[in-house]
């Protein structure tokens, strides 16, 4: 028998609960599923789960190094990627587009800091053929 995995989730640490919980609400239409004192679990479409660890704003924030580095989202249609960039340069002072390999990459910052990038198309209608390096930045 053969097994398998997939990703259904990811840890982010925030310095405001609140903050990020609308972020995420507000630009990728995640719904909060579960809400303690200091975490909260969002529900983005697809069933893919965020969740969302308050450290402080004291808390140190790693920019390199070892661990997830980045956040990266996808649309199916050049509307959808158009909406989401205007809607994160309203959010974000950090927004940046760009293409590679016939993928287009809109990349922002979320309320820490934290890179968020969202691509068209996304994979199941595009393969990616190479590694996009700005990713690695």
């Amino acid at each position: 028998m053969e097994y398998s995995a997939r990703v259904v989730s990811s840890v982010l640490f925030v310095s405001q609960l609140e903050r990020s919980v609308n972020f995420y609400c507000d630009v990728f239409g995640c719904e909060q599923a579960i809400r303690e004192e200091g975490a909260a679990l969002l529900l983005a479409s697809g069933g893919f789960q965020v969740y969302l660890i308050e450290r402080g704003t004291g808390a140190a924030h790693h920019v390199t190094g070892i661990g997830p580095h980045l956040l990266m989202w996808a649309t199916d249609s050049m509307e959808g990627l158009e909406y989401f960039e205007k809607l994160l340069k309203e959010m974000s002072d950090h927004t940046y587009t760009h293409s590679a390999g016939g993928v287009t990459f809109v990349e922002a910052r979320d309320p820490d800091g934290i890179r968020v990038v969202i691509a068209h198309p996304d994979p199941e209608q595009l393969p990616r053929s190479i590694l996009d390096l700005r990713l690695y930045l």
